[in-house]
């Protein structure tokens, strides 16, 4: 009877083993989402596999919160989310620079982001007000890889953050715009 269970229980390590490895190469991490899912839901995803995020651009609203963000992978700008009607910011990263952390503030919508990157450069947008978050990921070598949330005509409403390693290209963008 020992003998059995013994196997048994290798056997099952064996296999929790192999399925951890395979969640660990096709999972990527998330943390979100901050604010409300409310509005039209959105997401950068596969735009990410253009390669790494090299730049970023934060709309802030005159209302103190968040209205549009857009990301730049491998120096093309993917699709706009929220609306790009208010003071444009524009940040580029240095070569080998990653997004390693973001924070902010929330409540019915993103009233700030705070962005802190591998070479530890911090940027601000937005407004101190609502209830803080922090999103970074679980493990030391993952950036940030892409974007999800919602936004209505008015701003950003949530926003949500993907982490895995660095990703290379993978396939032209240079089609991809906002």
């Amino acid at each position: 009877m020992f003998p059995q269970i013994v196997v048994l229980v290798i056997a099952l390590l064996g296999n929790t083993v192999s399925a951890n490895a395979v969640l660990s190469r096709n999972y990527h991490p998330y943390s979100g989402e901050y604010g409300t899912p409310a509005g039209t839901a959105f997401s950068s995803s596969g735009e990410h596999l253009c390669g790494p995020i090299t730049g970023f651009r934060v709309w802030e609203g005159s209302s103190s919160y968040i209205t549009g963000i857009q990301l730049e992978f491998s120096n093309t700008w993917s699709n706009k989310h929220g609306i790009d009607t208010s003071k444009m910011h524009e940040v580029l990263l240095f070569p080998e620079e990653y997004i390693t952390q973001v924070s902010g503030k929330d409540d019915t919508y993103i009233y700030q982001l705070i962005f802190v990157t591998s070479l530890g450069r911090i940027f601000f947008f937005g407004q101190p007000s609502g209830y803080s978050f922090n999103a970074f990921p679980g493990q030391k070598s993952n950036v940030l890889l892409f974007i999800s949330g919602h936004s209505d005509a008015y701003a950003l409403r949530g926003i949500g953050f993907h982490w895995d390693v660095p990703v290379s290209p993978v396939r032209d963008c240079r089609s991809v715009r906002g």
